[in-house]
């Protein structure tokens, strides 16, 4: 193309600030299934799927592809957990804790070493989710049922204490709770806000 005809293509061009932004990344969770997004999990807290929008730049982990802490039993467990950690740049994560539990997959497991060099090979080219990958890819062939399944739901924690599953979802006033029923709402005249909502079980 000559120079000025890319001139004019460019001129052609919408102003920058009316171009169309980049569309998040829009994901839908069962309820209670949870998702890693960098250093946070989001939980759907509500007993029907729901769908969000996550816009910006973050690593991000399906709960069917997360391994918990409580599950890494075993050698190669530990290895894509220490590695999931780094992908998902949680704090105290280091490439040499990732080294060591690897190293120690190799002593007991020396068929697992091509799949290690992969791994290897991928996070020298700065590709974490490539290396997670390799290993999920042996877990999924060796250990059936490493992860948690969407169907299965997540603990929803607050602090160091594990709070049991209960949904508090407002809309139009009205409060719902999973596990409770249907639930009749009564109205009544408030100087405040002009109704009140009084909620009893069916």
């Amino acid at each position: 193309m000559a120079l000025p005809e890319m001139k004019l293509a460019a001129a052609m061009l919408p102003p920058r600030a009316a171009r169309k932004p980049p569309s998040g990344l829009k994901v839908t969770l069962k309820p209670f299934e949870r998702i890693e997004i960098g250093a946070l999990t989001l939980i759907n807290g509500w007993t029907e799927p729901s769908t969000f929008s996550i816009e910006g730049f973050a690593p991000v982990l399906r709960q069917a592809n997360t391994m918990l802490e409580e599950r890494a039993e075993t050698a190669l467990r530990q290895v894509y957990l220490r590695l999931q950690k780094l992908y998902l740049r949680r704090d105290g994560a280091t490439l040499e804790n990732y080294r060591e539990a690897a190293g120690r997959l190799l002593d007991e497991t020396p068929a697992a070493a091509e799949t290690i060099a992969k791994a290897d090979q991928a996070i020298a080219e700065d590709r974490l989710y490539a290396a997670l990958k390799a290993y999920r890819d042996l877990l999924d062939r060796t250990d059936a049922g490493w992860s948690a399944q969407p169907s299965e739901p997540a603990p929803i924690t607050q602090g160091d204490r594990e709070m049991p599953l209960r949904v508090e979802f407002v809309r139009d006033r009205r409060r719902y709770r999973a596990g409770q029923g249907r639930t009749a709402v009564e109205t009544s005249a408030s100087p405040k806000l002009g109704m009140t909502t009084r909620a009893t079980s069916l």
